[in-house]
C-alpha cells in the first residue's frame, strides 16, 4: 500500500537520494566566491547610477519657518 518507503528498515541518510534545483546539502559550486563577487558588482554598478539620479531629480520644498499673514497671501 502506498508504494515503497524504503522498505521499514531505519537508518541511512537520505539526503543523497533527495534531489534538487540548488543542489541539496552537498552543493558546493566550483566558483562560489568569483560568482558571488560578480553578482555583487553587477548590483552595485546598476544601483549606484540609478541613485544618484533619484538624487538629482528629488525635490524638497522649502517650509517657511515662521507662518505669518505674508505667508498666506503668496
Amino acid at each position: 500500500m502506498g508504494g515503497d518507503h524504503g522498505g521499514g528498515h531505519a537508518g541511512g541518510d537520505f539526503r543523497q537520494k533527495v534531489w534538487s534545483m540548488t543542489g541539496g546539502p552537498y552543493c558546493r559550486p566550483v566558483h562560489w566566491r568569483r560568482n558571488t563577487a560578480i553578482a555583487m558588482f553587477g548590483v552595485f554598478l546598476i544601483c549606484i547610477p540609478i541613485a544618484m539620479k533619484s538624487a538629482e531629480l528629488e525635490f524638497v520644498m522649502e517650509v517657511p519657518l515662521i507662518f505669518g499673514r505674508s505667508n498666506l497671501l503668496e
